[in-house]
């Protein structure tokens, strides 16, 4: 069995950004909202925020030192981590929040405390980096690093707030950490995939 490369997506996947949202959201707006009450993947449009209220909220965030270091892990992350670690290693690559100067500080010392993650690299576009196993919860990200990688194996992160988006062509979805586990040993079992220069993928 040959070791692997994870790379995760952290918001989602790792860090409830949801929840932490929703404590903005009551702060700015005077409205409580469930976690179960976002179901697309903006949060402030699934919420039904006015255009007012969307931009208050995400300024609120953007300028909230120690908004990313508060946020808390999914409850069995931290065993689905370290049993990925079995297979072997495991990174992080997360969009960052641009208009918040404190947060890949922030997240960084997060994954490092939470996870034991000190790999972590910052990027809207996550289609540069080099993986055997893909995860993330936005169906862009996913479809986009699948065509980048060919023959890689990426899952489509399940969480309610991406119940309307379809799972990308070719992606694994799952919200299970046990699933996620096997199809990453079926990954290690499988033939080793050519690592190719973006520039030859494109062609």
């Amino acid at each position: 069995m040959r070791k692997l490369k994870f790379a995760l997506d952290c918001d989602g996947v790792l860090a409830d950004f949801t929840a932490g949202a929703l404590v903005i959201v009551e702060q700015v707006t005077g409205k409580k909202f469930e976690v179960t009450d976002v179901t697309a993947w903006d949060f402030t449009k699934a919420l039904g925020l006015s255009v007012h209220e969307a931009t208050a909220v995400k300024k609120a965030i953007g300028s909230w030192q120690g908004f990313a270091r508060s946020l808390r892990p999914y409850s069995e992350a931290r065993q689905g981590v370290r049993r990925l670690r079995e297979l072997g290693e495991v990174f992080c690559v997360t969009s960052p929040w641009e208009s918040n100067p404190w947060w890949r500080d922030e997240r960084e010392a997060w994954l490092a405390l939470h996870f034991g993650i000190d790999r972590v690299h910052h990027a809207s576009d996550k289609t540069g980096y080099e993986a055997d196993v893909f995860v993330d919860d936005k169906s862009s990200h996913v479809r986009d690093w699948l065509s980048a990688w060919p023959g890689r194996t990426a899952v489509f992160w399940r969480t309610p707030h991406n119940t309307s988006e379809s799972v990308p062509c070719g992606a694994h979805s799952t919200g299970s950490w046990d699933v996620l586990y096997e199809i990453a040993r079926e990954a290690a079992l499988g033939p080793v995939q050519p690592s190719l220069p973006r520039l030859e993928r494109a062609q």
